[in-house]
């Protein structure tokens, strides 16, 4: 009578006995990364760590295409100046508007029932307030 093979496998330096197809499906995925691995030096891949230098770490010279570019921060802060400096020209009722819509996060008919006016008025005030900062924005 032939006797059962046993399967085994070595987890943090301990034969494990597992079943034949744990057995199978753990050395395939071993073969695979042996064959990827061999891919990898073929093909010559680099790694980032490859880049390191004693001052600068190499995967730190990859471009964080995320984060937002000092150039584009500085022209935002600009552009945000200016638009306080022109929303505090307003008159007191488009700031009011303003203020409402954009600060307070109302929607046009709640500042509608606010001011006892239809929501398409304040539709078409907000209009001309933004068309006004946008003469202003693009004047100076």
């Amino acid at each position: 009578m032939a006797e059962e093979r046993k399967y085994r496998i070595r987890v943090d330096g301990i034969l494990v006995d597992v079943s034949k197809e744990v057995y199978r499906a753990y050395y395939s995925i071993e073969r695979h990364t042996r064959t990827l691995d061999e891919k990898d030096i073929r093909n010559g891949k680099v790694l980032y760590s490859d880049l390191d230098t004693d001052e600068l770490l190499g995967e730190d010279m990859i471009p964080d295409m995320t984060s937002e570019r000092v150039e584009d921060s500085a022209i935002y802060s600009i552009l945000r100046e200016k638009l306080h400096q022109y929303l505090g020209m307003l008159p007191p009722q488009d700031m009011e508007l303003i203020q409402a819509l954009y600060f307070e996060c109302m929607t046009e008919r709640e500042y509608a029932q606010q001011i006892g006016i239809s929501q398409k008025g304040v539709n078409k005030r907000r209009q001309k307030v933004l068309d006004k900062l946008r003469t202003m924005m693009k004047a100076k």
